[in-house]
């Protein structure tokens, strides 16, 4: 059975929602739930700020809940995010692999630093709504200093860089044709 909406979805604006995501009226009702229930238990998002992503974020109701809390956790541990800014900068608007490059750019321009336990860093840390609202050249130009063709590189190395570790986060060993070679004659 669907429902076109649940009360909690009154509580907010129901012309921005149906705008950005209009297939919210077949969603079934678990769904908005299953949502809900994430971003308050295992986010620990109030309800004012569940409100509030799915106002600004609808699209979160049709991700993947493991998605969702991999991209908060990202956020909230590797950045050292609290959740208020995750949502005054509408995080989940953007994709993950774009949050991530611009802020593994940032980090190793020495530009973003992920803060201490006392959420503490030796620099000040570009805002992450400047982060993730800027376009890509606003972004490479005023916010790392840099420019795009370096970023581009940037993208495409660790793109690589990904592929050369294995989930479980090992590194993959490739052997050389000469390295293999030697290995079979020793068996």
């Amino acid at each position: 059975m669907y429902y076109c909406v649940s009360p909690f979805i009154l509580t907010v604006s129901l012309n921005h929602m149906v705008t950005h995501c209009p297939s919210i009226f077949t969603l079934p009702q678990g769904r908005i739930e299953d949502v809900k229930n994430l971003f308050k238990k295992k986010c620990l998002f109030t309800v004012e700020q569940v409100s509030k992503i799915l106002q600004t974020c609808p699209n979160v109701l049709q991700e993947d809940l493991n998605d969702l809390e991999y991209k908060f956790q990202f956020a909230y541990f590797r950045m050292g995010i609290k959740q208020r800014e995750i949502v005054n900068s509408c995080f989940f608007q953007a994709s993950l692999a774009e949050i991530k490059n611009r802020a593994i750019f940032l980090e190793r321009l020495g530009l973003y630093q992920t803060p201490d336990k006392k959420g503490h860093t030796q620099i000040v840390n570009p805002k992450l709504k400047a982060l993730i609202r800027a376009s890509e050249a606003d972004f490479v130009t005023k916010i790392a200093c840099s420019t795009i063709e370096e970023y581009e590189i940037f993208k495409k190395l660790l793109a690589r860089e990904k592929q050369e570790w294995n989930d479980d986060g090992t590194l993959k060993v490739q052997l050389s044709d000469t390295e293999s070679d030697e290995e079979s004659d020793m068996e």
